[in-house]
């Protein structure tokens, strides 16, 4: 597919033709030029892409045509990039007659380089061109096509019309809910959607209720609409309504002839009109399909009638709202108990003697493979079925599913779903759609790291934003709209709703890996030695040992991204080396790896827009950065970094400079920023500053250089005096745009001075204010979604001032007040979800009425000496965590008998060994190694002796025992405990389940309650 990298190349050379840039005439007539013939054969593309995934007779040379063209594309963009960086500006540099003259002397050289390469890569594309009428590409597929495409779908939709009702499983919630909304629902028409990810069952669940259900409606039809026009799925739903009510088809001659479209919606609405009538509408992927059935459903307002819509797409379900009543139910992967099911009942449905006892493992890690995806598991149980039941080959079939996924006939039913997904992605959200293929499978992505990455890779069409819309902004649609398309699962949620981190499923990682492999897009270097493509954009180093660099002169100019994961040691030489390869790098993320140091060459890289070394121990920036003029985001969050150069000052086009680190001692947390000895005058751009020091000499600078930040969204400044409490208010008044706001007072500062804010930025949510302050800022807003107050030692319980904000979901109060009673009444913080308490020495009481706090799900309370009274909290109905942070004993049994049995109780205790030290080793427990921990047992309320337990990892479980024998005396599936050892093991299998034998359960409270104790474990080496 030729599609992605040529719609990229023609997006970036419009940019660099609107850019101001130093493009000289006779270059610029060379990339206009390109640029058009570009644009006429981009036309071709779709089609020729569509034929080489079919796979008809011609696939293999329209493959070999579309692989010229990509890699013409990839001549041109390297030949532009080269240019731009030959010609880069000093920093330093002068606008002025002489600086002209130099430049046009320097030009001379890449001018005639870029000018030669451009021409001959312009005639191989105008070859190309010319081909396709040989290659029979055409804007608009032949019927045959056409025929080929919607047999295919056909095809896919079959096994899902004809299952049979013992083979659904897991699917009884599901059935039921739809069954109540369809048959005793509201009493006028409304639209049912079943939305969810391709190959979850939406067809099949839809289509045993229609059979089901339909004789109690008067008239009913099953139209699959996939990508048919909107006269075509009405012509569709009029002929099946009449042959169905066994009358002759009302509109004859008119299919394959123009037809009136008044007509149809006229005569659909003559038939329906009175009648209570069930149609389905299957497999709906364009939103306009609503625009027409909603004028030819009639809208009976006492008529029980339903119109059913399964879709991959959320937006579309949500689109029908605008004229009729929508009930939306997502389904769900199944449980890893149901999953399991359907695979043994798949796999061994002719086996007398079902699943052999040594294939249950391998049993298992294929289903956990599938991620409860029905059709995933149903594709895969057909291709053991034709397998021998040997550990061995089955151990042949896991370790090859991804090479045969789209060849496999068994599989590629499924690939072709997710193909179908694909291919109905414009092209931006292609290239957004395959980064994923440069992080390991499963592997939770924070979103704010994607969207800067694809904003530095230049993914976001500037061309469809709004005018008062960031290119950041523009990407978080993105994610949106792949989240809604069900192709992106979303790890972890804010308060507010909004997507935090992410993933995609494990087959679709195969997928997108075999899609950047065809295109060239990425590659994952995971061997014992360092060898890439010769055409490869980028590269994700995964698991390499250091000496695979060792003596590896290869030079790649045509890498533009660099991430690094998993590798054990990276010295400063080879990082140097490594950097020095790729002279064109967009982006580099170095996030947890070993560093130290980062080398001066790093400078050298005037292309980079993206640096990331967050989670390393780099502890100084050299003064070369100052050359990255296109930089846009340094991140370097969790490092040792404590100052930064004045040639930070240089980098006019930087967006986001995060520096900032968290450490704790005795149960408090400090936050550490960073100083900016050059001032921040030049970085006009910023959007997020955070954590800035302004204790430093030129604090107060500082602070008045950030009046001129108006694209200021995000925040951070640490160390504020009191003196400079007003200039931070003129600053902030000036910033519009600020969402997020985060103070940090002084040690010896007596109160945050921050009254002084008349006129407070309008989309202001999210605030965070720790230090100490005399009373509550009278201009805090009314749609704050996030506060948090720590240290404010306000005299009186804020509380009745805050009450009044409607839009508040997440409060953090630590040491706020010094008041004896809190009290919660009824009204206040109806959205409140978050709520946090923690440590109030004076505090006796704390009151909840019932009816207040309707909607909190997560409570914490920690370090009140003085809390006697147990908490109301059986008022909470919404609650889901509760957590107890050294609370008094009692307290803490009181609440174990109050809470609700759908509620986990977390309990932690200063008996708890500390949280490994990062300079303690960390000891990787492998396949059948016998690892003895030290633990506290029994938490808060038992907590007297440290006990021995003994940790053993066996493929995939994990057995913890108080003797080495480790015999059941009960059995516990700990859940969620997959993600915790995926960090904390990343070179051992991934485990499914923990096993606890003879460990006392404490009354009233769930076996989570252990969490916290491996959380906190201290490793050693056995005896």
């Amino acid at each position: 597919m030729a599609s992605v990298a040529v719609d990229s190349l023609i997006m970036k050379l419009t940019r660099l033709l609107n850019e101001e840039v130093t493009l000289l005439k006779e270059v610029r007539k060379k990339v206009e030029g390109v640029k058009n013939e570009l644009s006429l054969i981009q036309a071709y593309l779709k089609d020729a892409d569509a034929k080489a995934d079919i796979g008809d007779t011609s696939s293999h040379a329209i493959k070999v045509w579309v692989k010229q063209l990509r890699h013409a594309a990839f001549h041109i963009e390297d030949a532009v990039d080269f240019y731009m960086i030959k010609l880069a500006p000093h920093p330093s540099q002068r606008h002025g007659v002489l600086s002209k003259f130099y430049l046009a002397i320097r030009s001379v050289v890449p001018r005639h380089r870029i000018t030669s390469e451009i021409e001959n890569v312009t005639s191989a594309i105008r070859k190309l061109y010319e081909d396709k009428q040989a290659l029979g590409l055409t804007l608009t597929p032949s019927s045959s096509e056409q025929n080929v495409v919607a047999r295919t779908r056909y095809d896919l939709r079959m096994g899902a019309l004809f299952i049979r009702e013992d083979e659904l499983v897991g699917i009884d919630y599901a059935m039921n809910l739809l069954t109540n909304w369809l048959l005793h629902g509201e009493a006028k028409p409304t639209v049912i959607s079943v939305v969810g990810g391709g190959g979850l069952g939406k067809t099949a669940i839809v289509r045993n209720l229609y059979n089901k259900l339909k004789e109690d409606f008067d008239c009913y039809a099953w139209i699959t609409v996939s990508h048919s026009s909107k006269e075509e799925h009405l012509l569709t739903t009029i002929q099946t309504l009449y042959e169905n009510d066994g009358k002759s088809y009302p509109v004859e001659g008119t299919r394959g002839k123009e037809v009136d479209m008044h007509t149809l919606i006229e005569k659909l609405r003559g038939y329906l009109q009175g009648k209570r009538y069930m149609i389905v509408f299957d497999d709906v992927w364009e939103i306009n399909f609503w625009e027409c059935m909603e004028f030819a459903l009639p809208a009976d307002t006492n008529i029980s009638s339903r119109i059913i819509i399964t879709t991959r797409d959320r937006g579309i379900a949500e689109f029908c709202r605008r004229s009729a009543p929508v009930r939306i139910h997502e389904l769900k992967p199944l449980l890893d108990e149901d999953a399991l099911k359907l695979f043994l009942l798949k796999t061994f449905q002719f086996d007398l003697h079902g699943c052999p006892e040594d294939l249950n493992e391998l049993s298992e890690r294929f289903v956990k493979r599938c991620e409860g995806v029905p059709l995933a598991i149903v594709v895969i149980s057909g291709l053991l079925s034709t397998k021998e039941k040997t550990v061995s080959e089955w151990q042949k079939v896991y370790d090859s599913l991804r090479s045969k996924f789209s060849s496999d006939p068994h599989l590629r039913s499924f690939y072709l779903v997710l193909l179908e997904s694909y291919h109905d992605l414009p092209y931006h959200l292609r290239l957004c759609l395959l980064y994923f293929g440069l992080f390991s499978q499963g592997l939770s992505i924070k979103c704010s790291t994607l969207i800067c990455q694809w904003v530095a890779e230049g993914f976001v069409n500037e061309n469809e934003m709004f005018v008062d819309q960031t290119l950041e902004e523009e990407a978080e649609d993105y994610l949106a709209e792949l989240i809604r398309r069900s192709l992106i699962k979303v790890n972890v949620v804010s308060v507010n709703g909004k997507a935090k981190s992410c993933r995609v499923h494990d087959l679709m990682h195969d997928f997108i890996v075999r899609k950047c492999e065809e295109l060239n897009f990425c590659q994952v270097v995971n061997k014992q030695e360092f060898r890439f493509h010769e055409w490869t954009r980028r590269i994700a180093i995964q698991n390499i040992d250091e000496r695979a660099f060792t003596g590896n002169n290869q030079s790649s100019v045509r890498v533009r991204s660099c991430v690094g994961f998993g590798i054990e040691q990276l010295s400063e030489s080879v990082l140097k080396s490594l950097v020095s390869s790729f002279n064109l790098l967009v982006t580099l993320g170095l996030e947890y790896l070993p560093l130290d140091h980062l080398p001066e060459a790093v400078g050298d890289l005037l292309n980079l827009k993206y640096l990331s070394l967050r989670k390393t121990k780099i502890k100084t920036i050299p003064r070369t950065i100052g050359k990255l003029q296109k930089l846009q985001t340094l991140n370097l969050r969790d490092t040792k970094v404590l100052e930064l150069p004045v040639e930070i000052n240089k980098l006019v086009k930087l967006r986001h400079l995060l520096s900032y680190s968290f450490g704790s001692s005795q149960h408090q947390q400090h936050l550490f920023g960073f100083s900016l000895n050059g001032g921040i005058e030049g970085l006009t751009d910023l959007q997020s500053l955070a954590m800035v020091n302004t204790r430093t000499a030129n604090g107060d600078g500082i602070i008045r250089e950030m009046e001129n930040m108006i694209n200021m969204r995000k925040l951070g400044i640490v160390e504020l005096s009191e003196v400079n409490g007003n200039g931070v208010c003129n600053a902030i008044k000036n910033m519009p745009n600020l969402c997020s706001l985060s103070i940090k007072a002084a040690e010896n500062c007596r109160f945050l001075a921050l009254q002084e804010l008349v006129d407070p930025p309008a989309n202001l949510q999210r605030l965070y204010l720790n230090g100490p302050l005399k009373e509550l800022p009278e201009w805090i807003l009314k749609n704050l979604v996030k506060l948090h107050l720590i240290g404010s030692r306000l005299a009186e319980d804020p509380l009745p001032k805050l009450k009044g904000l409607p839009e508040l979901m997440e409060l953090h109060l630590d040491h706020f007040c010094e008041s004896e009673e809190v009290h919660f009444k009824c009204g206040w913080f109806e959205k409140l979800k978050d709520l946090t308490l923690l440590r109030m020495n004076t505090l006796r009481t704390l009151k909840i009425e019932k009816g207040t706090l309707s909607n909190l799900e997560v409570l914490r309370l920690g370090s009140s000496p003085q809390m006697k009274d147990a908490v109301d909290i059986q008022n909470l109905e919404a609650l889901k965590n509760l957590y107890l942070i050294d609370m008094p004993r009692q307290f803490a049994n009181d609440v174990s008998t109050a809470i609700k049995k759908n509620t986990t109780l977390d309990i932690s205790s200063p008996l708890l060994p500390p949280r490994r030290r990062p300079d303690h080793p960390l000891i990787i427990p492998r396949r059948g190694k016998m690892v003895k921990i030290s633990v506290f047992q029994g938490i808060a309320l038992a907590a007297k002796d440290m006990v021995k337990l003994y940790l053993r990892v066996d493929s995939r479980r994990v057995y913890v025992g108080s003797t080495s024998l480790l015999r059941p005396a009960s059995l516990t599936t700990f859940a969620n405990v997959e993600n915790w050892f995926r960090f904390r093991f990343p070179d051992s299998e991934f485990v499914n389940h923990l096993y606890f034998f003879k460990l006392p359960m404490l009354p009233g409270i769930e076996v989570n309650f252990l969490r916290l104790c491996f959380e906190r474990l201290m490793w050693r080496q056995p005896p």
